[in-house]
Protein backbone atom coordinates (compact mmCIF):
# COMPACT_ATOMS: atom_id res chain seq x y z
CA UNK A 1 0.00 0.00 0.00
CA UNK A 2 1.33 3.55 -0.99
CA UNK A 3 3.00 5.20 2.15
CA UNK A 4 1.95 8.76 0.45
CA UNK A 5 -1.82 8.22 -0.19
CA UNK A 6 -4.87 6.66 0.76
CA UNK A 7 -8.38 6.54 -0.06
CA UNK A 8 -11.48 5.99 1.64
CA UNK A 9 -15.23 6.41 0.08
CA UNK A 10 -15.04 10.26 -1.01
CA UNK A 11 -11.95 10.81 0.84
CA UNK A 12 -8.13 11.20 0.11
CA UNK A 13 -5.67 11.28 2.99
CA UNK A 14 -2.38 13.26 1.27
CA UNK A 15 0.41 12.08 4.20
CA UNK A 16 3.57 14.75 2.43
CA UNK A 17 0.74 17.86 2.24
CA UNK A 18 -0.99 16.69 5.61
CA UNK A 19 -4.06 17.16 3.87
CA UNK A 20 -7.85 15.28 4.47
CA UNK A 21 -9.86 15.86 1.09
CA UNK A 22 -13.15 14.75 0.58
CA UNK A 23 -14.23 15.08 -3.87
CA UNK A 24 -10.82 16.69 -3.81
CA UNK A 25 -12.00 19.65 -1.51
CA UNK A 26 -9.35 20.03 1.29
CA UNK A 27 -11.20 19.43 4.54
CA UNK A 28 -10.18 21.78 7.89
CA UNK A 29 -8.40 18.88 10.40
CA UNK A 30 -5.84 19.97 12.41
CA UNK A 31 -2.77 18.26 13.18
CA UNK A 32 -3.69 16.19 16.18
CA UNK A 33 -7.07 14.75 14.62
CA UNK A 34 -4.87 14.22 11.58
CA UNK A 35 -1.96 12.18 13.15
CA UNK A 36 -4.72 10.14 14.74
CA UNK A 37 -6.22 9.01 11.70
CA UNK A 38 -2.72 8.31 9.78
CA UNK A 39 -2.32 6.06 12.78
CA UNK A 40 -5.25 4.24 12.34
CA UNK A 41 -5.62 4.21 8.48
CA UNK A 42 -1.87 2.45 8.58
CA UNK A 43 -3.62 -0.47 10.38
CA UNK A 44 -7.01 -0.87 9.00
CA UNK A 45 -9.32 -3.20 10.82
CA UNK A 46 -6.47 -3.55 13.53
CA UNK A 47 -7.26 -2.05 16.90
CA UNK A 48 -5.05 0.91 18.15
CA UNK A 49 -4.92 0.87 21.40
CA UNK A 50 -5.54 3.91 23.46
CA UNK A 51 -1.83 3.46 25.13
CA UNK A 52 -0.27 3.14 21.55
CA UNK A 53 -2.38 6.34 21.04
CA UNK A 54 -0.75 7.99 23.86
CA UNK A 55 2.86 6.96 23.41
CA UNK A 56 3.08 8.15 19.76
CA UNK A 57 1.05 11.20 20.19
CA UNK A 58 0.99 12.42 23.37
CA UNK A 59 4.17 11.16 25.35
CA UNK A 60 5.51 14.34 26.30
CA UNK A 61 1.68 15.08 28.18
CA UNK A 62 0.42 14.01 30.87
CA UNK A 63 -2.37 11.57 31.21
CA UNK A 64 -4.97 14.05 31.98
CA UNK A 65 -3.98 15.87 29.24
CA UNK A 66 -3.73 12.77 27.21
CA UNK A 67 -7.45 11.95 28.02
CA UNK A 68 -9.04 15.26 26.84
CA UNK A 69 -6.58 15.85 23.83
CA UNK A 70 -7.37 12.15 22.46
CA UNK A 71 -11.30 12.68 23.02
CA UNK A 72 -11.31 16.15 21.31
CA UNK A 73 -9.04 14.87 18.48
CA UNK A 74 -11.55 11.45 17.65
CA UNK A 75 -14.56 13.90 17.82
CA UNK A 76 -12.53 16.59 15.71
CA UNK A 77 -12.32 13.92 13.56
CA UNK A 78 -15.36 12.26 13.15
CA UNK A 79 -17.50 15.55 12.64
CA UNK A 80 -14.67 16.00 9.52
CA UNK A 81 -15.68 12.28 8.32
CA UNK A 82 -19.42 12.68 8.78
CA UNK A 83 -18.94 10.07 11.24
CA UNK A 84 -20.13 9.00 14.48
CA UNK A 85 -19.76 7.06 17.24
CA UNK A 86 -23.15 4.77 17.42
CA UNK A 87 -23.24 4.17 13.66
CA UNK A 88 -18.95 4.25 12.72
CA UNK A 89 -18.31 4.26 8.86
CA UNK A 90 -14.95 4.69 9.65
CA UNK A 91 -13.72 5.23 13.48
CA UNK A 92 -15.27 2.44 15.16
CA UNK A 93 -14.69 2.89 19.57
CA UNK A 94 -13.42 -0.30 21.43
CA UNK A 95 -14.57 0.87 25.36
CA UNK A 96 -11.56 1.28 27.20
CA UNK A 97 -9.11 -0.43 24.33
CA UNK A 98 -8.90 2.03 21.99
CA UNK A 99 -10.02 2.49 18.24
CA UNK A 100 -10.42 0.51 14.81
CA UNK A 101 -10.39 2.08 11.09
CA UNK A 102 -13.66 -0.22 9.82
CA UNK A 103 -13.83 2.08 6.82
CA UNK A 104 -12.41 -0.52 3.19
CA UNK A 105 -9.04 1.81 2.48
CA UNK A 106 -7.20 1.62 -1.25
CA UNK A 107 -4.16 2.84 -2.12
CA UNK A 108 -4.10 6.04 -4.67
CA UNK A 109 -1.40 7.12 -7.35
CA UNK A 110 0.01 10.47 -6.20
CA UNK A 111 -1.14 12.60 -9.08
CA UNK A 112 1.64 13.91 -11.53
CA UNK A 113 3.02 17.24 -10.89
CA UNK A 114 1.37 19.56 -12.73
CA UNK A 115 3.92 21.22 -14.96
CA UNK A 116 5.38 24.83 -14.26
CA UNK A 117 3.10 27.86 -14.94
CA UNK A 118 4.87 31.14 -15.12
CA UNK A 119 3.02 33.46 -13.10
CA UNK A 120 3.14 37.21 -13.84
CA UNK A 121 2.09 40.57 -12.02
CA UNK A 122 2.26 43.76 -13.49
CA UNK A 123 2.51 46.27 -11.05
CA UNK A 124 0.61 50.10 -10.61
CA UNK A 125 3.61 52.19 -12.43
CA UNK A 126 5.09 54.65 -9.90
CA UNK A 127 4.67 58.75 -10.66
CA UNK A 128 7.61 60.60 -10.35
CA UNK A 129 6.36 63.82 -10.97
CA UNK A 130 2.22 64.29 -10.59
CA UNK A 131 0.48 65.38 -14.38
CA UNK A 132 -3.22 65.21 -14.17
CA UNK A 133 -2.85 64.71 -17.85
CA UNK A 134 -0.95 60.92 -17.54
CA UNK A 135 -1.30 59.89 -13.69
CA UNK A 136 -4.43 57.84 -15.38
CA UNK A 137 -1.69 55.59 -17.36
CA UNK A 138 -0.15 54.66 -13.64
CA UNK A 139 -3.09 52.29 -13.57
CA UNK A 140 -4.63 51.98 -17.04
CA UNK A 141 -1.33 50.93 -19.11
CA UNK A 142 -0.07 48.23 -16.50
CA UNK A 143 -3.76 47.23 -16.53
CA UNK A 144 -4.00 47.27 -20.55
CA UNK A 145 -0.81 44.94 -20.41
CA UNK A 146 -2.02 42.16 -17.78
CA UNK A 147 -5.73 42.13 -19.76
CA UNK A 148 -3.87 41.70 -23.39
CA UNK A 149 -2.13 39.08 -21.71
CA UNK A 150 -4.47 36.95 -19.50
CA UNK A 151 -5.56 34.98 -22.52
CA UNK A 152 -2.50 32.87 -22.94
CA UNK A 153 -2.44 29.37 -22.23
CA UNK A 154 1.36 29.15 -20.98
CA UNK A 155 0.68 32.15 -18.44
CA UNK A 156 -0.97 32.89 -15.02
CA UNK A 157 -1.91 36.43 -14.79
CA UNK A 158 -2.44 38.15 -12.11
CA UNK A 159 -5.88 40.84 -12.15
CA UNK A 160 -5.10 44.59 -11.96
CA UNK A 161 -6.99 44.12 -8.54
CA UNK A 162 -4.37 41.87 -7.28
CA UNK A 163 -1.66 44.42 -8.23
CA UNK A 164 -3.47 47.23 -7.18
CA UNK A 165 -3.49 46.06 -3.38
CA UNK A 166 0.49 46.70 -3.81
CA UNK A 167 0.21 50.30 -4.87
CA UNK A 168 1.70 52.96 -3.06
CA UNK A 169 3.61 50.76 -0.70
CA UNK A 170 7.79 49.33 -1.29
CA UNK A 171 7.37 46.97 -3.76
CA UNK A 172 9.53 44.68 -1.86
CA UNK A 173 9.68 41.36 -4.62
CA UNK A 174 9.81 38.62 -1.68
CA UNK A 175 6.56 40.37 -0.07
CA UNK A 176 4.91 40.40 -3.59
CA UNK A 177 6.36 36.78 -4.55
CA UNK A 178 4.71 35.59 -1.79
CA UNK A 179 1.54 37.23 -1.15
CA UNK A 180 0.69 36.99 -4.81
CA UNK A 181 1.66 34.05 -5.32
CA UNK A 182 4.09 34.98 -8.52
CA UNK A 183 7.51 34.58 -9.96
CA UNK A 184 7.71 37.50 -12.61
CA UNK A 185 7.19 41.64 -11.90
CA UNK A 186 6.56 44.03 -14.52
CA UNK A 187 7.56 47.37 -12.75
CA UNK A 188 7.68 50.85 -14.24
CA UNK A 189 7.42 54.48 -13.55
CA UNK A 190 6.46 57.55 -15.46
CA UNK A 191 7.69 60.91 -15.66
CA UNK A 192 5.65 63.61 -17.57
CA UNK A 193 9.14 66.16 -19.97
CA UNK A 194 7.05 68.49 -21.62
CA UNK A 195 5.43 67.39 -24.49
CA UNK A 196 6.47 64.06 -24.10
CA UNK A 197 6.07 60.78 -21.37
CA UNK A 198 9.21 58.74 -20.17
CA UNK A 199 8.12 55.24 -19.15
CA UNK A 200 10.83 52.87 -17.81
CA UNK A 201 10.30 49.30 -17.01
CA UNK A 202 11.69 46.29 -15.48
CA UNK A 203 10.72 42.79 -16.09
CA UNK A 204 12.46 41.25 -12.46
CA UNK A 205 12.17 37.65 -11.61
CA UNK A 206 10.66 36.84 -7.91
CA UNK A 207 11.60 36.70 -5.36
CA UNK A 208 15.33 36.51 -6.01
CA UNK A 209 15.25 40.39 -7.79
CA UNK A 210 17.07 38.87 -11.36
CA UNK A 211 16.42 41.24 -13.88
CA UNK A 212 15.30 39.20 -17.29
CA UNK A 213 15.27 43.24 -18.79
CA UNK A 214 14.98 47.15 -18.71
CA UNK A 215 14.15 49.48 -21.08
CA UNK A 216 13.24 53.17 -20.76
CA UNK A 217 10.89 54.63 -23.67
CA UNK A 218 10.20 58.47 -24.56
CA UNK A 219 7.00 59.32 -26.86
CA UNK A 220 3.83 61.24 -27.09
CA UNK A 221 0.69 60.08 -25.74
CA UNK A 222 -0.24 59.05 -29.00
CA UNK A 223 2.02 56.19 -28.94
CA UNK A 224 0.64 54.47 -25.72
CA UNK A 225 -0.72 51.74 -28.03
CA UNK A 226 2.20 51.09 -29.42
CA UNK A 227 3.68 51.19 -26.02
CA UNK A 228 1.72 48.49 -24.77
CA UNK A 229 1.65 46.13 -27.82
CA UNK A 230 5.67 46.51 -27.82
CA UNK A 231 5.96 45.55 -23.73
CA UNK A 232 3.41 42.87 -24.53
CA UNK A 233 5.87 40.88 -27.00
CA UNK A 234 8.94 41.24 -25.33
CA UNK A 235 7.38 39.71 -22.38
CA UNK A 236 6.27 36.82 -24.05
CA UNK A 237 9.59 36.63 -25.84
CA UNK A 238 11.57 36.55 -23.00
CA UNK A 239 10.09 34.30 -21.22
CA UNK A 240 9.78 31.88 -23.95
CA UNK A 241 5.94 31.45 -24.32
CA UNK A 242 4.96 28.83 -26.90
CA UNK A 243 2.10 30.72 -28.21
CA UNK A 244 -0.65 28.89 -30.06
CA UNK A 245 -2.11 30.17 -33.97
CA UNK A 246 -4.73 30.95 -31.89
CA UNK A 247 -2.75 32.84 -29.38
CA UNK A 248 -0.64 34.72 -31.79
CA UNK A 249 -3.82 35.91 -33.28
CA UNK A 250 -5.73 37.17 -30.31
CA UNK A 251 -2.78 39.32 -29.42
CA UNK A 252 -2.63 41.08 -32.69
CA UNK A 253 -6.25 41.49 -33.37
CA UNK A 254 -7.63 44.10 -31.31
CA UNK A 255 -5.94 46.98 -32.07
CA UNK A 256 -7.77 50.75 -31.31
CA UNK A 257 -8.23 52.57 -34.62
CA UNK A 258 -6.64 55.53 -33.34
CA UNK A 259 -5.01 57.35 -30.61
CA UNK A 260 -8.09 59.30 -29.06
CA UNK A 261 -10.13 56.14 -28.62
CA UNK A 262 -7.18 54.40 -26.80
CA UNK A 263 -7.08 57.07 -24.51
CA UNK A 264 -10.60 57.22 -24.61
CA UNK A 265 -10.46 53.56 -23.34
CA UNK A 266 -7.54 53.90 -20.99
CA UNK A 267 -9.20 56.54 -18.68
CA UNK A 268 -12.52 55.06 -19.04
CA UNK A 269 -10.64 52.15 -17.52
CA UNK A 270 -9.15 54.03 -14.98
CA UNK A 271 -12.69 55.58 -13.48
CA UNK A 272 -14.39 52.10 -13.44
CA UNK A 273 -11.40 51.22 -10.88
CA UNK A 274 -12.40 53.90 -8.68
CA UNK A 275 -15.99 53.38 -8.81
CA UNK A 276 -17.37 56.22 -11.03
CA UNK A 277 -19.76 54.06 -13.60
CA UNK A 278 -21.20 56.78 -15.63
CA UNK A 279 -18.23 58.62 -15.78
CA UNK A 280 -16.69 55.34 -17.30
CA UNK A 281 -19.49 54.85 -19.66
CA UNK A 282 -19.32 57.97 -21.33
CA UNK A 283 -15.59 57.77 -21.91
CA UNK A 284 -16.23 53.91 -23.64
CA UNK A 285 -18.82 55.68 -25.90
CA UNK A 286 -16.60 58.19 -26.86
CA UNK A 287 -13.97 55.84 -27.79
CA UNK A 288 -16.49 53.43 -29.74
CA UNK A 289 -17.57 56.75 -31.28
CA UNK A 290 -13.84 57.14 -32.62
CA UNK A 291 -13.64 53.01 -33.45
CA UNK A 292 -17.24 51.23 -33.43
CA UNK A 293 -14.83 48.25 -33.97
CA UNK A 294 -12.40 48.22 -30.84
CA UNK A 295 -13.73 45.15 -29.09
CA UNK A 296 -12.23 45.64 -25.99
CA UNK A 297 -14.18 48.76 -25.41
CA UNK A 298 -17.34 47.58 -26.20
CA UNK A 299 -16.84 44.41 -23.46
CA UNK A 300 -15.98 46.78 -20.74
CA UNK A 301 -18.87 48.79 -21.86
CA UNK A 302 -21.13 46.09 -21.71
CA UNK A 303 -19.42 45.79 -17.83
CA UNK A 304 -20.46 49.24 -16.90
CA UNK A 305 -23.64 48.95 -17.94
CA UNK A 306 -24.15 45.52 -15.81
CA UNK A 307 -22.92 47.16 -12.92
CA UNK A 308 -25.60 50.27 -13.26
CA UNK A 309 -28.17 48.00 -14.09
CA UNK A 310 -27.59 45.80 -11.31
CA UNK A 311 -26.57 48.50 -8.76
CA UNK A 312 -27.83 51.91 -10.03
CA UNK A 313 -31.39 53.57 -9.11
CA UNK A 314 -32.97 54.10 -12.22
CA UNK A 315 -32.85 52.13 -15.52
CA UNK A 316 -32.05 49.00 -14.17
CA UNK A 317 -33.33 47.27 -16.54
CA UNK A 318 -32.48 49.04 -19.76
CA UNK A 319 -29.27 49.28 -18.51
CA UNK A 320 -28.96 45.09 -18.24
CA UNK A 321 -30.34 45.18 -22.09
CA UNK A 322 -27.62 47.11 -23.02
CA UNK A 323 -24.92 45.14 -20.88
CA UNK A 324 -25.67 42.29 -23.39
CA UNK A 325 -25.53 43.69 -26.13
CA UNK A 326 -22.56 45.54 -25.87
CA UNK A 327 -20.91 42.27 -24.88
CA UNK A 328 -22.83 40.46 -27.73
CA UNK A 329 -21.50 43.22 -30.21
CA UNK A 330 -17.72 42.56 -28.68
CA UNK A 331 -18.05 38.77 -29.24
CA UNK A 332 -18.95 39.07 -32.85
CA UNK A 333 -16.02 41.59 -33.46
CA UNK A 334 -13.86 39.57 -31.72
CA UNK A 335 -14.90 35.65 -30.60
CA UNK A 336 -11.47 34.98 -29.04
CA UNK A 337 -11.68 37.96 -26.36
CA UNK A 338 -11.57 35.91 -23.32
CA UNK A 339 -12.40 39.23 -20.57
CA UNK A 340 -16.45 39.09 -23.19
CA UNK A 341 -16.84 35.41 -22.46
CA UNK A 342 -16.09 36.19 -19.16
CA UNK A 343 -18.03 39.03 -18.37
CA UNK A 344 -20.62 37.60 -20.80
CA UNK A 345 -21.23 34.71 -18.37
CA UNK A 346 -21.50 36.48 -15.17
CA UNK A 347 -24.39 38.51 -17.14
CA UNK A 348 -26.11 35.47 -18.27
CA UNK A 349 -26.62 33.95 -14.86
CA UNK A 350 -28.84 37.39 -13.71
CA UNK A 351 -31.21 36.42 -16.69
CA UNK A 352 -31.80 33.15 -15.32
CA UNK A 353 -29.36 31.12 -17.86
CA UNK A 354 -26.78 29.52 -14.95
CA UNK A 355 -27.29 26.21 -16.49
CA UNK A 356 -26.04 26.78 -20.09
CA UNK A 357 -23.39 29.27 -18.37
CA UNK A 358 -22.61 25.99 -16.43
CA UNK A 359 -22.02 23.63 -19.52
CA UNK A 360 -20.07 26.71 -21.69
CA UNK A 361 -17.99 27.13 -18.85
CA UNK A 362 -17.23 23.63 -18.27
CA UNK A 363 -16.52 23.09 -21.84
CA UNK A 364 -13.93 26.27 -21.89
CA UNK A 365 -12.40 25.36 -18.61
CA UNK A 366 -11.33 22.03 -20.25
CA UNK A 367 -9.71 23.49 -22.98
CA UNK A 368 -8.28 26.37 -21.16
CA UNK A 369 -7.71 24.78 -17.32
CA UNK A 370 -5.08 28.05 -16.22
CA UNK A 371 -7.58 30.46 -16.75
CA UNK A 372 -8.74 31.11 -13.44
CA UNK A 373 -11.88 32.95 -14.08
CA UNK A 374 -13.39 30.44 -15.69
CA UNK A 375 -13.36 28.93 -12.75
CA UNK A 376 -14.43 31.78 -10.72
CA UNK A 377 -17.48 32.16 -13.04
CA UNK A 378 -18.40 28.15 -12.15
CA UNK A 379 -18.49 28.94 -8.58
CA UNK A 380 -21.39 31.36 -9.14
CA UNK A 381 -23.10 29.28 -11.78
CA UNK A 382 -23.12 26.04 -10.33
CA UNK A 383 -24.29 27.41 -6.78
CA UNK A 384 -27.52 28.88 -8.41
CA UNK A 385 -27.95 25.56 -10.00
CA UNK A 386 -27.89 24.12 -7.06
CA UNK A 387 -24.46 22.29 -7.14
CA UNK A 388 -22.56 23.79 -4.09
CA UNK A 389 -20.41 20.60 -3.60
CA UNK A 390 -19.15 21.72 -7.11
CA UNK A 391 -19.09 25.55 -6.53
CA UNK A 392 -17.23 24.51 -3.55
CA UNK A 393 -14.29 22.86 -5.73
CA UNK A 394 -14.38 25.55 -8.49
CA UNK A 395 -13.47 27.88 -5.92
CA UNK A 396 -10.80 25.38 -4.67
CA UNK A 397 -9.71 25.03 -8.19
CA UNK A 398 -9.61 28.88 -8.92
CA UNK A 399 -7.39 29.59 -6.17
CA UNK A 400 -4.87 26.76 -6.75
CA UNK A 401 -4.40 29.05 -9.98
CA UNK A 402 -4.71 32.54 -8.56
CA UNK A 403 -4.51 32.06 -4.96
CA UNK A 404 -5.74 35.92 -4.01
CA UNK A 405 -8.78 35.36 -7.08
CA UNK A 406 -12.29 36.95 -5.94
CA UNK A 407 -14.95 34.44 -6.04
CA UNK A 408 -18.36 34.07 -5.30
CA UNK A 409 -17.95 31.20 -2.66
CA UNK A 410 -18.73 33.20 0.49
CA UNK A 411 -22.47 32.31 -0.65
CA UNK A 412 -21.47 29.15 -1.22
CA UNK A 413 -20.71 28.70 1.80
CA UNK A 414 -24.48 30.78 3.12
CA UNK A 415 -26.07 28.14 0.94
CA UNK A 416 -24.28 25.13 2.46
CA UNK A 417 -25.31 26.15 6.31
CA UNK A 418 -21.56 26.22 6.73
CA UNK A 419 -21.90 30.32 8.39
CA UNK A 420 -18.73 30.37 10.63
CA UNK A 421 -16.84 29.51 7.31
CA UNK A 422 -18.52 31.90 5.68
CA UNK A 423 -17.92 34.84 8.00
CA UNK A 424 -13.82 33.39 8.48
CA UNK A 425 -13.44 33.67 4.90
CA UNK A 426 -15.03 36.86 3.88
CA UNK A 427 -15.62 38.84 7.07
CA UNK A 428 -14.79 42.34 4.81
CA UNK A 429 -18.09 41.69 2.59
CA UNK A 430 -20.25 43.41 5.02
CA UNK A 431 -23.78 43.12 3.97
CA UNK A 432 -23.04 39.02 3.78
CA UNK A 433 -21.44 38.84 6.85
CA UNK A 434 -24.21 40.99 9.08
CA UNK A 435 -26.74 37.94 7.04
CA UNK A 436 -23.78 35.49 8.54
CA UNK A 437 -23.66 36.66 11.86
CA UNK A 438 -27.37 36.95 12.61
CA UNK A 439 -27.53 33.12 11.48
CA UNK A 440 -25.00 32.59 14.38
CA UNK A 441 -27.12 34.90 16.81
CA UNK A 442 -24.18 37.43 17.03
CA UNK A 443 -26.87 39.92 16.51
CA UNK A 444 -24.71 42.86 18.59
CA UNK A 445 -21.70 42.48 15.97
CA UNK A 446 -24.12 42.81 13.35
CA UNK A 447 -25.05 46.08 14.40
CA UNK A 448 -21.49 47.00 14.96
CA UNK A 449 -20.56 46.07 11.44
CA UNK A 450 -23.76 47.71 9.73
CA UNK A 451 -22.41 51.12 11.80
CA UNK A 452 -19.57 51.26 10.04
CA UNK A 453 -20.87 50.83 6.55
CA UNK A 454 -21.88 53.86 6.20
CA UNK A 455 -20.50 54.79 2.61
CA UNK A 456 -22.20 52.80 0.65
CA UNK A 457 -23.61 52.34 -2.78
CA UNK A 458 -27.47 52.66 -2.56
CA UNK A 459 -28.68 49.30 -2.97
CA UNK A 460 -26.37 48.11 -0.25
CA UNK A 461 -27.46 51.16 1.93
CA UNK A 462 -31.15 49.63 1.77
CA UNK A 463 -29.97 46.20 3.20
CA UNK A 464 -28.24 47.96 5.86
CA UNK A 465 -30.82 50.13 6.86
CA UNK A 466 -33.14 46.96 6.64
CA UNK A 467 -31.11 44.51 8.40
CA UNK A 468 -29.90 47.16 11.26
CA UNK A 469 -33.47 47.68 12.04
CA UNK A 470 -34.40 44.33 11.91
CA UNK A 471 -32.24 43.08 14.34
CA UNK A 472 -32.51 46.31 16.93
CA UNK A 473 -36.32 44.85 16.88
CA UNK A 474 -38.01 47.50 15.09
CA UNK A 475 -40.04 44.61 12.68
CA UNK A 476 -42.16 46.78 11.33
CA UNK A 477 -40.01 49.49 9.98
CA UNK A 478 -36.93 46.91 8.94
CA UNK A 479 -40.21 45.02 6.88
CA UNK A 480 -40.42 48.45 4.96
CA UNK A 481 -37.10 49.03 4.33
CA UNK A 482 -36.45 45.26 3.53
CA UNK A 483 -39.25 45.75 0.99
CA UNK A 484 -37.57 48.73 -0.73
CA UNK A 485 -33.90 46.93 -1.12
CA UNK A 486 -35.09 45.43 -4.62
CA UNK A 487 -35.00 47.96 -7.45
CA UNK A 488 -37.71 47.98 -10.19
CA UNK A 489 -36.42 45.46 -13.17
CA UNK A 490 -33.86 43.93 -10.58
CA UNK A 491 -32.73 40.67 -12.40
CA UNK A 492 -30.44 38.77 -9.70
CA UNK A 493 -32.28 35.64 -8.91
CA UNK A 494 -30.02 34.78 -5.90
CA UNK A 495 -30.67 38.61 -4.63
CA UNK A 496 -34.65 37.48 -5.20
CA UNK A 497 -34.08 34.44 -2.55
CA UNK A 498 -31.83 36.75 -0.06
CA UNK A 499 -34.67 39.06 0.40
CA UNK A 500 -37.60 36.17 0.08
CA UNK A 501 -36.04 34.53 3.66
CA UNK A 502 -35.08 37.93 5.40
CA UNK A 503 -39.24 38.80 4.83
CA UNK A 504 -40.18 34.98 5.35
CA UNK A 505 -38.05 35.04 8.71
CA UNK A 506 -39.34 38.27 10.08
CA UNK A 507 -42.99 38.11 9.40
CA UNK A 508 -44.34 38.77 5.62
CA UNK A 509 -44.82 35.18 4.17
CA UNK A 510 -46.62 36.07 1.26
CA UNK A 511 -44.47 38.46 -0.69
CA UNK A 512 -41.41 35.50 0.39
CA UNK A 513 -43.30 33.02 -1.17
CA UNK A 514 -43.84 35.62 -4.33
CA UNK A 515 -40.34 36.27 -3.87
CA UNK A 516 -39.21 32.56 -4.23
CA UNK A 517 -41.22 31.64 -6.94
CA UNK A 518 -39.46 34.64 -8.97
CA UNK A 519 -36.36 33.34 -7.98
CA UNK A 520 -36.42 30.11 -8.95
CA UNK A 521 -38.62 30.73 -11.99
CA UNK A 522 -35.58 33.48 -12.99
CA UNK A 523 -32.86 31.08 -12.66
CA UNK A 524 -31.79 30.59 -8.95
CA UNK A 525 -32.79 26.59 -8.31
CA UNK A 526 -30.24 25.98 -5.20
CA UNK A 527 -32.31 23.38 -4.21
CA UNK A 528 -30.59 22.29 -1.13
CA UNK A 529 -30.55 25.66 0.40
CA UNK A 530 -34.52 26.08 -0.16
CA UNK A 531 -34.60 22.58 1.67
CA UNK A 532 -32.95 23.02 4.86
CA UNK A 533 -33.05 27.21 5.55
CA UNK A 534 -33.91 27.50 8.92
CA UNK A 535 -35.40 31.07 7.59
CA UNK A 536 -37.62 29.39 5.28
CA UNK A 537 -39.64 27.04 8.20
CA UNK A 538 -42.58 29.90 8.45
CA UNK A 539 -43.19 28.64 4.98
CA UNK A 540 -42.85 24.77 5.26
CA UNK A 541 -46.42 23.93 5.66
CA UNK A 542 -47.91 26.20 2.85
CA UNK A 543 -48.80 24.41 -0.45
CA UNK A 544 -47.23 27.11 -2.81
CA UNK A 545 -43.84 26.57 -0.78
CA UNK A 546 -44.05 22.98 -1.59
CA UNK A 547 -44.57 23.69 -5.07
CA UNK A 548 -41.98 26.12 -5.66
CA UNK A 549 -39.62 22.86 -3.79
CA UNK A 550 -40.52 20.85 -6.22
CA UNK A 551 -39.86 23.25 -9.13
CA UNK A 552 -36.30 23.94 -7.51
CA UNK A 553 -35.66 20.20 -7.46
CA UNK A 554 -37.01 19.14 -10.63
CA UNK A 555 -34.34 22.30 -11.88
CA UNK A 556 -31.53 20.96 -9.96
CA UNK A 557 -31.70 17.55 -11.24
CA UNK A 558 -31.85 18.62 -14.86
CA UNK A 559 -28.77 20.98 -14.42
CA UNK A 560 -27.11 17.94 -12.28
CA UNK A 561 -27.67 15.34 -15.68
CA UNK A 562 -26.11 18.27 -17.92
CA UNK A 563 -23.23 18.77 -15.29
CA UNK A 564 -22.12 15.15 -15.19
CA UNK A 565 -22.78 14.87 -19.04
CA UNK A 566 -20.10 17.95 -19.52
CA UNK A 567 -17.62 15.93 -17.36
CA UNK A 568 -18.06 18.62 -14.77
CA UNK A 569 -17.24 15.77 -11.85
CA UNK A 570 -14.05 14.50 -13.35
CA UNK A 571 -13.02 18.05 -14.27
CA UNK A 572 -13.18 19.27 -11.00
CA UNK A 573 -12.35 15.94 -9.09
CA UNK A 574 -15.57 15.41 -7.65
CA UNK A 575 -15.86 11.63 -9.10
CA UNK A 576 -17.84 9.81 -7.79
CA UNK A 577 -21.00 12.20 -6.46
CA UNK A 578 -24.07 10.22 -5.42
CA UNK A 579 -25.66 13.76 -4.76
CA UNK A 580 -23.90 17.36 -5.29
CA UNK A 581 -27.14 19.35 -4.02
CA UNK A 582 -27.23 17.97 -1.13
CA UNK A 583 -30.89 16.77 1.08
CA UNK A 584 -33.44 15.88 -1.65
CA UNK A 585 -36.72 15.31 -1.90
CA UNK A 586 -38.54 11.90 -1.12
Amino acid sequence: MSDQHFSFGAFEVDWEAGEVRKHGIRLKLQEQPFQVLALLLRRPGQVVTREELRTQLWSADTFVDFEHGLNSAINKLREALGDSADNPRFVETLPRRGYRFVGTVDSVSAPAPAPHMTRLIVMPFRILRSDPETDFLAFSLPDAIASSLSGLDSLIVRSSIVASRFAGKTQDLKTIAGEAGVDIVLTGTLLRAGEQLRVSTQLVEAPGGTLVWSQTSQLSLGDIFKLQDDLTSRIVESLSLPLTTREHRMLKHDVPASAKAYEFYLRANQLVGNGAWSLARDLYLGCLQEDPRYAPAWARLGRVYHFLGKFGDTNSDENLRRAEAAIVRALEINPELSMAHNLHARLEIDFGRAQDVMTRLLKRAQARAADPELFAGLVHACRYCGLLDASRAADEQARCIDKLISTSVVHTYFMLGDYQQAHEMFADDPITDALTLMMLGRDQEVVEKLQKAEDMEAVWRRWCDALRLLVEGHRAQGLAAAQTILPPGYRDPETLYYVARLLAHFGDPGTALALLARAVEEGFFCFSALARDPWLNTLRGDPAFTKILRHAEARHREALAAFRQAGGDQLLGLTPIPNLGGTVLS
